[in-house]
């Protein structure tokens, strides 16, 4: 049997090297292309509108490691308190609410094609699961709820359940 920390070792490298695989960015018509997890051929090609979610200096990049933790699954930015969240793209509320570690109060947006975001460590939640949004929308106010070492939002990006590197997105 694998030591518990061999067992977090390779679940965060699978992440990586799988993340690496789900999403693409075609120069070419500035989209971003959504694979199949099981076969990496392109299933999607979208063209979203794309906004950092809030203003702030970046702590932790995607899949760095901190005394924390072994891998990041997002971004951290970091800003001061109530500092106005949106979405990063329009979507559809699937979760706001709170877990009393891990994200704290969040929020979840599902943006079709398998595409959903996270916004963690909230102070405030001003929406509603269902609601539909747009980048324009204030979500929530930057917080420091959960898991979480100071005042910050933990922005993160899956495709099929799996985080990706938000900036894939971020950079259209």
């Amino acid at each position: 049997m694998l030591p518990v920390i061999a067992v977090i070792l390779l679940t965060q490298v699978g992440i990586n090297v799988i993340s690496d695989k789900l999403v693409d960015q075609n120069p070419t018509n500035q989209s971003i292309q959504i694979k199949d997890p099981t076969t990496g051929e392109v299933t999607t090609e979208i063209h979203p509108t794309v906004v950092w979610p809030t203003k702030g200096v970046i702590t932790l990049e995607f899949a760095q490691s901190s005394m924390y933790q072994v891998f990041h699954t997002g971004i951290d930015l970091a800003s001061k308190l109530d500092e106005p969240v949106n979405p990063a793209m329009d979507g559809t509320v699937v979760y706001a609410g709170e877990i009393f570690w891990g994200y704290g109060k969040h929020v979840i947006i599902d943006h079709g094609n398998n595409v959903v975001t996270i916004y963690a460590h909230l102070n405030k939640i001003y929406v509603f699961k269902g609601q539909k949004v747009t980048t324009s929308d204030v979500i929530g106010g930057q917080g420091q709820t959960g898991w979480a070492t100071g005042v910050h939002l933990h922005f993160q990006v899956n495709v099929y359940g799996i985080p990706v590197n938000p900036r894939v997105f971020l950079s259209q």
